[in-house]
């Protein structure tokens, strides 16, 4: 009965978003979404955390509209936060809660049960059809919609494939709203940093081409394109992910720090897609949004841990959002927002009511964009049924107000943590504060019913 309730309520609430919709006589803006694989809380420079870090294009496009300072993805790995993007529903209602692995599943699942009290839940390896994304309604709503780059959704094993990047091509981009897909197959990573590429959706250009330079062009070219219409341009980059490669002039620049390289070769294409929205005359009728899809590898202070945790250092990253004319310059939020946020923050942006059908899971950000209108506190979830070699891993977590908890399913432990007094997480106040921690633990464990998550079991061939 309790599920029931908790059923009708969440129902209730996600069809109350619409009303903060963009007047219908207002123009329709132009959506670009920048998201970055893997770039880390502190690794631009407008966060003052890594000295040498050189973003003044990421710099410039953030100090012109609203930087978000709490913002996580909705998983501490890639694949899961950009299904959440484009669907508007949380990993663990998408099955789809770990990373599509480059390797075959079943040989993949076996290594990573190996030695454990538990296996991990199942998940797909794919964004199934039936999903409604965002750039499907948009498309139905007469935009053009191109993506560019990483896609990593469409079937496990691409990396011992000999069909460069395509697994299963039914499950590309182009099937799921995209009119134009240039990059978009099963990598997780590219088969190579410079052409050719060896990826199948990349026609072949000129030789040595570095492909962070390519992906922006294309993007640029599709704005030049688009210049009369309303567009969705999703630039998804392969970069930085590993492996860390990067021109060799721009590692000199760098003194031999390759990440650092591979950060500046990011900002340079994030300003060639910038200036072509200005000399196409459009910014002032684009809202951009910059993103990264979980937390870095390589140190993401003032945050405990890294990629693949459930510490914040794991699913806190950056996120700025412009849109000059509309968005007012400067602004710093400390709101906790999520993944989830960006689809029913675009639809309500473009006057798009939600279907009933389509049951989202966040919330418009465009009162707290557009009139600095502070969101009512709450709970936001992470679902993480897998291993990982290091790091809080094969857990759930919750955070509401200042308080996260993470349940550890391995070990059946439970961390509670006040991240306003201490962010690193270093203090588990579990046996200080019990009500908290029932509280939270309830309603998370309520939220996995609701959103029928998939629960690791016994493992008896450990």
């Amino acid at each position: 009965m309790r599920k029931r309730i908790l059923c009708v309520c969440i129902v209730f609430m996600f069809l109350g978003w619409g009303c903060e919709a963009l007047p219908k006589n207002e123009t329709r803006p132009n959506i670009v979404f920048i998201l970055v694989d893997d770039l880390g809380y502190s690794d631009v420079g407008y966060m003052k955390h890594k000295p040498g870090i050189q973003t003044p294009n990421i710099d410039a496009l953030a100090k012109s509209g609203m930087i978000f300072t709490q913002a996580y993805a909705a998983a501490p790995v890639c694949s899961p936060t950009r299904a959440s993007i484009l669907t508007g529903k949380s990993p663990a209602a998408l099955k789809t809660t770990c990373h599509i692995p480059g390797r075959d599943m079943e040989g993949y699942i076996e290594r990573q049960n190996k030695g454990h009290r538990l296996k991990e839940a199942f998940f797909l390896d794919h964004l199934p059809l039936q999903k409604i994304t965002i750039a499907e309604v948009l498309k139905e709503n007469g935009y053009t919609t191109g993506f560019f780059g990483k896609w990593h959704l469409a079937g496990s094993g691409s990396a011992f494939s000999h069909s460069e990047g395509v697994v299963d091509a039914q499950y590309h981009p182009e099937h799921q709203g995209f009119d134009l897909n240039i990059g978009g197959c099963a990598y997780g990573q590219p088969k190579s940093w410079f052409a050719p590429f060896h990826n199948a959706t990349i026609p072949e250009n000129k030789k040595h081409e570095y492909l962070t330079d390519r992906l922006g062009q294309e993007a640029v070219n599709f704005i030049a394109s688009n210049e009369e219409s309303p567009f969705l341009l999703y630039l998804s980059t392969y970069t930085v992910h590993t492996p860390l490669v990067a021109p060799q002039e721009t590692i000199d620049q760098y003194k031999g720090n390759t990440y650092f390289a591979m950060i500046e070769k990011l900002d340079q294409n994030v300003g060639k897609v910038m200036r072509q929205l200005k000399n196409s005359d459009l910014l002032e009728n684009t809202l951009v949004i910059f993103y990264s899809d979980n937390g870095g590898l390589w140190g993401n202070a003032p945050l405990r841990d890294k990629k693949g945790s459930l510490y914040e250092g794991g699913i806190r990253v950056p996120l700025a959002v412009s849109w000059p004319g509309k968005i007012n310059a400067g602004q710093i939020e400390d709101t906790p927002v999520t993944s989830v946020d960006f689809f029913p923050t675009l639809m309500a942006l473009v006057g798009i009511e939600a279907a009933d059908t389509m049951l989202l899971e966040g919330e418009s950000l465009l009162p707290l964009l557009l009139d600095n209108e502070k969101m009512e506190e709450r709970p936001l979830y992470w679902h993480f049924p897998h291993y990982r070699k290091d790091g809080l891993t094969m857990a759930s977590a919750i955070r509401e107000g200042d308080w996260k908890l993470i349940w550890e399913f391995e070990s059946d432990s439970v961390h509670l943590y006040n991240l306003k007094q201490d962010l690193q997480e270093t203090d588990n106040l579990v046996y200080k504060y019990p009500e908290i921690k029932e509280n939270l633990l309830l309603k998370l464990k309520d939220w996995q019913m609701i959103v029928d998550a998939e629960m690791p079991t016994i493992n008896n061939n450990q």
